[in-house]
């Protein structure tokens, strides 16, 4: 996942180049959004305790025989800053809570284990160019690749070690952060009833590299990608 983070890094310095050349018009608006989402949380490893068919203390893999990772909600702001011509530069802050499935895990070697359900709270963070296309009936599309982060925390990270309570249930939340990219693609309505209003499906592509996790007690990385589907209001100024 380097080469995403080089990517998103790309995205935003090409951004605040475009944004220092902007001339000043008044296109600008505001985004108020929501969102659902469906996904899946694979590639977890992190240095784990032994387990049959892999001994010893070491960094272990392991694969979620039900991967999925789902949006609650997402609740979104974004400023989408004029440029020049149809492009745009969109900056966007939101609140999302994300959660896994009670399943069960099967570790390097083949060893099955249960696998409580996880909840995932933060804020994400966007920033990236968006393109418009001309006008479709009253409808405008348009296209865009941000460079975002999620930051948040996780809960139910408790390892049951010595007796101390049930593993997967509470236990102290621990700090997620992940870095990556997420192309979208939507429309929005410019004229009638629904003026202004639109949607888009956006996916997040994002590698995180978390604190603790159970007996993953060093922390732990995984791949988070998620499709959500956003309706949002915009207001111009």
């Amino acid at each position: 996942m380097k080469i995403v983070n080089l990517i998103a890094f790309k995205i935003i310095l090409i951004s605040l180049i475009n944004l220092n050349v902007v001339s000043a018009e008044s296109k600008n608006e505001l985004s108020i959004g929501i969102a659902i989402g469906t996904g899946i949380m694979e590639n977890v490893k992190g240095m784990h305790t032994p387990v049959t068919g892999n001994p010893g203390t070491n960094v272990k893999g392991l694969v979620l025989d039900d991967d999925s990772l789902n949006t609650i909600y997402s609740l979104s702001i974004d400023y989408n800053k004029y440029l020049k011509d149809n492009l745009y530069l969109n900056s966007g802050i939101s609140f999302a809570r994300h959660y896994t499935v009670d399943t069960n895990i099967t570790f390097d070697g083949g060893y099955n284990s249960e696998f409580p359900d996880i909840h995932f709270r933060g804020l994400a963070l966007e920033l990236g160019p968006s393109y418009r296309f001309n006008k479709i009936l009253n409808f405008t599309p348009y296209i865009g690749l941000n460079a975002s982060s999620f930051l948040g925390f996780q809960s139910d990270t408790n390892y049951a070690a010595n007796g101390s309570g049930v593993y997967g249930e509470g236990g102290a939340e621990t700090f997620v952060k992940c870095f990556g990219m997420t192309p979208n693609l939507g429309f929005f309505i410019n004229s009638g009833f629904l003026k202004n209003y639109g949607f888009s499906i956006e996916n997040l592509i994002l590698s995180c590299d978390n604190d603790h996790n159970r007996s993953m007690t060093e922390g732990y990385t995984a791949d988070f990608n998620i499709v959500h589907y956003r309706l949002d209001y915009r207001i111009n100024f």
